[in-house]
């Protein structure tokens, strides 16, 4: 800690008068386009205030909450029984979607159908 006070006063001692010394350079707190910002926000929210939308963003807020407690939620043992049932019938899913493509695309058109219609022709 003495050693940075003592590179401030050393930085301090040898500035001239009008350069900015690094590091003690004095902004204001904030930037411009914050303030800005913050005036724009405001400016909207007042005039939503107005119109009435920050009451019906709050009524919508208000029934959405009374709609989810009269809903049943699952325990976790349903829960868990209902993710392995999932997993299983897109796994099932899959495996099905794999062999049809595999008998019907690689077997069926490729070796009878090809075959076939190519050998007519030749």
């Amino acid at each position: 800690m003495n050693q940075t006070n003592s590179n401030l006063d050393a930085l301090q001692t040898t500035a001239t008068v009008g350069q900015p010394v690094p590091g003690l350079a004095v902004s204001s707190p904030l930037p411009l386009s914050w303030i800005i910002g913050g005036i724009v926000l405001l400016a909207a929210l007042a005039i939503a205030k107005k119109t009435g939308l920050l009451d019906r963003i709050r009524v919508f807020f208000l029934q959405t909450r009374e709609e989810l407690l009269k809903c049943s939620w699952p325990s976790r043992d349903e829960l868990r029984g209902s993710t392995w049932m999932v997993l299983v019938a897109v796994g099932l899913l899959g495996l099905f979607t794999f062999l049809a493509d595999l008998i019907l695309g690689g077997w069926l058109i490729q070796d009878i159908l090809l075959k076939e219609i190519g050998g007519a022709k030749g």
